[in-house]
């Protein structure tokens, strides 16, 4: 009697295995279509629409590089936003050389910043590159928070609301194989980057070349 109630637990035992099992990889099979189904046709199609309104920075790589094709751009990963933040009020304001690229949340929640950490300005006016780039985003409530970061390998060169759950933005990442275009849509409430590669390469890409011509001391006089 003891032996069957031992095997009558064993093979209950297995066949709740096997049901969780099955519930979990359905889990998993569901997320995944999730992330490469329809919801990726939808994002493709705002990347697309974000891409088509950052005329100034597209025609910049189409000048440098003939070969770049916005359609070339693969979703290579989804990341969570490390979350850095302190107390601080925007600083950028009217008279700053930023103050123009500031990037408003569409509902009022907050500015975003990609330059200052990256460019400052010495006496003479001319912009000065820091190694590192910074996308800030000066919340409503008081805080600055750190949506992305890139170190000297890169930059973030333009940025663009797609509404108000998705900012993108645009740079570029230079590896040993030269440099190459990425872009990267960020949502800051569900604290999700999902980036985009291009396979293009080049190594005639002059790296500082678009903040250059963005902040150089003829287009700040022209009040642009």
């Amino acid at each position: 009697m003891r032996q069957f109630k031992l095997i009558q637990f064993t093979f209950m035992a297995y066949l709740m295995l096997l049901v969780w099992s099955c519930g979990s990889s359905n889990e998993e099979t569901s997320l995944d279509a999730t992330i490469t189904g329809e919801e990726s046709l939808e994002e493709k199609q705002l990347l697309e629409n974000g891409f088509q309104q950052l005329t100034e920075w597209t025609a910049h790589w189409k000048r440098q590089v003939p070969g770049f094709d916005l359609h070339d751009f693969k979703l290579s990963r989804v990341d969570s936003i490390e979350t850095i933040e302190r107390p601080e009020e925007n600083f950028i304001t009217k008279g700053n050389a930023f103050f123009a690229y500031l990037k408003d949340q569409p509902d009022g929640k907050g500015t975003v910043d990609i330059y200052s950490y990256k460019i400052t300005f010495p006496e003479e006016g001319k912009p000065y590159f820091n190694p590192d780039s910074e996308v800030t985003y000066f919340r409503s409530d008081g805080m600055r928070e750190r949506l992305l970061f890139i170190g000297p390998s890169g930059a973030f060169e333009d940025a663009i609301w797609l509404n108000s759950e998705a900012l993108l933005v645009v740079g570029h990442f230079e590896s040993d194989a030269g440099v190459s275009p990425k872009a990267w849509i960020i949502y800051p409430e569900s604290q999700l980057i999902h980036q985009y590669e291009s396979n293009l390469t080049t190594d005639d890409y002059r790296r500082e070349g678009f903040l250059t011509k963005r902040f150089s001391v003829e287009k700040q006089s022209d009040g642009v």
